[in-house]
């Protein structure tokens, strides 16, 4: 069982008042340590005094303790005098100064420990303590054990060797330290040699060249003068470890002061020479130039953050001119519904021409953006997979009835063909709705005479959802270049044929963020097959996907380009019901009000925040709509002040959220339509609104 030791404390008091009020402070916890440490405690403050205590009681003494934070400077020699004379009692050395040159003075002068006074707990010194004190009796026992040494005798160089060895092992020896030598000098390593006191003792070549400096420069200048400055408190830490036997060797990157003033970026590594008594007398430094390989690294690093600003510039500019896209797009379509039903008064033929090609127009526009988008956001690693388990025959039915009418004007069959043991998949709804309609309207729209199959297949891999067409086909040389963004074929079917050429690229990047992919098979002239494979469960769930950022759920409620198709006004009920918007978008208002009044309704419209529940109690609507921003004030804080009022808290509120409103997961559409449907939306609209979309809304909660 371990004892508690008896201790020597030797303190100089040697300082002036003002140091001594700073002191007085560490010199507090440094007693409460000693006491809780230690048996016994002998305190003397003058040298002399050690001496006499230790030549009287020295064997009842198990430690030495020298507090040298009461001087001026650490003056070691008083510590060697005590090391010498009473080799076999371990000193610890506490001091103020956390620096490698007086840690290096003490070790060197003899002290098994050194603490730093601040640093000092109760259960830090009693580590120290018995490390101290173990390592000294060990190395007591070690001597002990040894015979003595010869007394050295005065002879002659060639009787000294004649006598020490033969001539044979001499000649090794010469040997040995001869290629030694050669290896020194010739490595591409540089080598130093540096003692106790960090001074530099030899270097090699190599070195030499790394510091710029010649060895006859370097010789005797302290190590440390070359090395930058920067975790110096990190490396005396490690430097303590080496010289305390705690660690063998470190390694490090750290830059070093070539002597054109130019930075060197090194491997560093250092450890412990011992003697033959197991005394530390050198460190061995190894130096290795990674200028080259850290400019590399470094120009990377710029290169990464630079393309990574400009993915978040991009993601920003398109989250931006989504919106600001959106804005006016919505009441372009909104209000070319409106012609087309002829709310504003008869139109001729030419005219209803006119307005079905401002309303086709603003689709194609939309869906242009929304391309965009997508493809930015699954470049940019920021879409998410919602993965549930889809019923195969209801979801194929649900696509090809999507596009059926395109089919149908072209007089083209659409047929859908599923093998008996294929049932369900496991996928993200929207994301695969999304694939299957890409392809399927591409396949349309190449395909003049023919038909269009949705295949679906169950292999050992997964589930294929093939789509094969006998349209213009495709050269096999242009294979690669059909999943590149922004790349069509020929710039004669871009005039015959309209599209983004983004289709094909976003469909490739959605499979594979499944775990899947995209393959085409195609002959010129005859058709071509393109092929999604969905891998099996097992096989997805040994994917990484992306789940820092979230998108819009694979809910289907975004504001597809619908045609037209307005409920007869007489099919809603005669009692005229009172709808509040809330919109300061002047256009979108506009659309709202003048649609809402055209089909029965009575409209208020709300362009600011002010007094907003003085005039909904004043005004007393029967559905509100709410923009989700209104000037300065966000739609979110009118909603909750709304659900707080006792006569509001069932009354049917329908918030308006642009899509895209921002590329962060905060700022997404989806996100957004979460936040306002938790804070008691009952519902939400997606911008641009579709006529019929709104209709359907109307109908849910008004009758």
């Amino acid at each position: 069982m371990y004892q508690l030791p008896n201790a020597l404390l030797f303190a100089s008091r040697n300082i002036n008042k003002a140091e001594n009020v700073a002191l007085e402070k560490s010199d507090a916890s440094f007693r409460e340590a000693l006491d809780n440490a230690l048996s016994f405690l002998y305190c003397v403050d003058e040298f002399a005094d050690v001496l006499k205590i230790l030549q009287t009681q020295s064997p009842l003494i198990d430690v030495i303790i020298c507090d040298l934070s009461w001087q001026e400077t650490s003056d070691f020699q008083q510590i060697t005098r005590i090391h010498l004379l009473f080799p076999n009692i371990p000193i610890i050395v506490v001091s103020n100064r956390d620096d490698e040159v007086t840690l290096i003075q003490a070790i060197t002068a003899g002290s098994d420990e050194y603490l730093i006074k601040s640093q000092i707990t109760p259960q830090v010194l009693h580590h120290s303590l018995l490390r101290a004190v173990t390592r000294c009796q060990r190395q007591s026992q070690q001597h002990r054990q040894q015979p003595e040494r010869s007394h050295s005798v005065t002879l002659t160089a060639n009787s000294t060797r004649e006598a020490l060895f033969p001539i044979t092992n001499y000649e090794a020896l010469r040997q040995s330290e001869a290629q030694f030598r050669a290896i020194f000098e010739r490595s591409s390593i540089g080598i130093g040699l540096v003692d106790m006191e960090a001074r530099i003792v030899d270097v090699n070549p190599s070195f030499c060249e790394i510091l710029g400096y010649s060895s006859s420069e370097l010789s005797g200048k302290r190590f440390t003068n070359y090395v930058v400055e920067e975790r110096v408190t990190t490396d005396f830490k490690l430097y303590r470890q080496l010289v305390t036997k705690r660690k063998e060797s470190f390694e490090m990157e750290r830059q070093f002061i070539n002597k054109n003033g130019s930075f060197v970026w090194t491997n560093l590594s250092i450890s412990l020479i011992l003697d033959t008594d197991g005394v530390g007398k050198f460190f061995l430094v190894l130096l290795e130039d990674i200028t080259d390989r850290k400019r590399h690294e470094l120009k990377m690093q710029e290169s990464k953050e630079a393309a990574e600003a400009g993915s978040r510039a991009k993601s920003a500019f398109l989250a931006t001119m989504s919106h600001e896209l959106r804005t006016p797009l919505n009441a372009i379509m909104g209000l070319s519904q409106l012609l087309q039903q002829q709310m504003a008064g008869y139109l001729n033929d030419k005219q209803q021409e006119y307005v079905n090609c401002i309303y086709t127009s603003g689709e194609h526009l939309l869906a242009l953006i929304d391309d965009i988008l997508d493809l930015s956001k699954v470049e940019a690693g920021k879409e998410e997979l919602h993965l549930v388990t889809l019923p195969v025959r209801d979801l194929c039915s649900n696509v090809v009835a999507t596009v059926s009418d395109r089919a149908n004007e072209k007089g083209l069959e659409l047929a859908v063909e599923i093998a008996a043991n294929v049932e369900t998949c496991i996928a993200d709804e929207r994301k695969l709705k999304q694939m299957l309609l890409n392809l399927l309207t591409n396949a349309i729209k190449f395909t003049q005479v023919g038909r269009v199959l949705l295949e679906v297949q169950k292999t050992e891999l997964g589930i294929n959802f093939i789509v094969i067409d006998t349209g213009i086909g495709i050269a096999s040389e242009n294979f690669q270049l059909l999943f590149e963004p922004f790349k069509q074929l020929d710039s004669q079917l871009n005039r015959q044929y309209e599209g983004t050429g983004l289709g094909l690229a976003l469909t490739r990047k959605l499979a594979r963020l499944h775990g899947g992919d995209v393959t085409v098979e195609s002959t010129l002239g005859l058709g071509s097959k393109f092929t999604i494979l969905l891998p099996h469960p097992e096989i997805i769930k040994n994917r990484e996907f992306n789940s820092e950022i979230t998108v819009e759920n694979s809910e289907n409620y975004t504001s597809n380009s619908l045609k037209f198709n307005s409920l007869a006004v007489n099919s809603y009920t005669t009692n005229i019901r009172r709808i509040l918007l809330v919109e300061d978008d002047k256009s979108t208002a506009i659309l709202l009000q003048d649609y809402l009044q055209t089909i029965g309704y009575e409209v208020d419209l709300m362009v600011s925040a002010e007094h907003f529940l003085e005039r909904i109690r004043d005004y007393k609507p029967n559905l509100i709509l709410l923009d989700i921003q209104i000037g300065d004030i966000s739609g979110l804080d009118i909603l909750r002040i709304l659900r707080k009022q006792r006569d509001m808290q069932e009354l049917p509120i329908i918030t308006m959220i642009p899509m895209g409103i921002s590329d962060s997961p905060e700022g997404s559409a989806y996100h957004q339509r979460d936040r306002f449907l938790k804070a008691g939306a009952t519902d939400c609209l997606s911008k641009p609104i579709g006529i019929f979309q709104l209709e359907l809304v109307l109908i849910k909660y008004l009758g």
